[in-house]
């Protein structure tokens, strides 16, 4: 399974993926960000499903996107989703004849040269794609049920860029503590409005193991400092 998370702020996107990659019995690491730098574009794509597919859709994209350079972010989630409808009419029988789901998904975040900021869409494996809305500006990918009722008590039109960033790794702590597919290292990618540079950083389970217990003992004062709504006689 898969934990990727892309925050829209009101000054930039941050987006925060987790590395555990399962092959049969077998489990090890990779990359899920991959980020672009060129012709005044700066975006990356994070993916959800079976790598072969992740990396087919790739490598579609990059062919579709050196022959038909653009300025506009929108574009470019069109071009994913033509490269995963490409790969699903390709695969599709291949992978339901081995028991397979196509279940990509597909996350496409930053800005490009003539994009007034930076915006975040969320590719379908259909191919069609929705743009994250200010009033609801985060969107998960993969394993998507325990992540959710942080954000929905903290995201807002307004949020902050460093409060993305917090709301992202809190996101994934609920559910790197109750899945057993979703794991440290965290690759995060972050991109400020105008910059046209994205920032990337790798976080183990080491680096933020004091913010994971302090956000931990802050749930459990603030569960004790809850006024008593049940009282008992003795």
């Amino acid at each position: 399974m898969t934990f990727c998370i892309a925050i829209k702020s009101k000054t930039g996107v941050v987006a925060l993926s987790d590395t555990r990659i399962s092959s049969g019995l077998g489990v090890s690491t990779s990359k899920k960000i991959k980020t672009y730098q060129e012709d005044g574009n700066s975006f990356f794509i994070m993916s959800s499903g079976l790598r072969s597919i992740r990396d087919k859709v790739i490598h579609l994209f990059e062919d579709e996107l050196s022959d038909h350079p653009t300025d506009k972010l929108y574009k470019i989630a069109t071009m994913v989703g033509n490269a995963v409808k490409q790969a699903r009419i390709e695969d599709m029988e291949q992978l339901q004849q081995s028991k397979f789901f196509f279940d990509a998904h597909f996350i496409v975040g930053g800005q490009c040269s003539k994009d007034k900021r930076s915006t975040i869409f969320l590719v379908f494996p259909e191919g069609n794609w929705v743009e994250t809305s200010d009033e609801s500006p985060y969107t998960i990918i993969g394993n998507t049920g325990f992540g959710k009722s942080i954000l929905r008590r903290l995201m807002h039109e307004d949020v902050s860029f460093d409060l993305a960033i917090k709301a992202a790794f809190l996101s994934f702590d609920a559910t790197f503590k109750n899945a057993s597919d979703v794991d440290f290292p965290i690759d995060f990618a972050l991109y400020r409005n105008g910059t046209f540079d994205i920032q990337e950083l790798r976080k183990t389970e080491n680096d933020l193991k004091d913010t994971a217990i302090q956000w931990n003992q802050m749930l459990i004062n603030a569960a004790n400092d809850l006024p008593d709504f049940l009282h008992f006689e003795d």
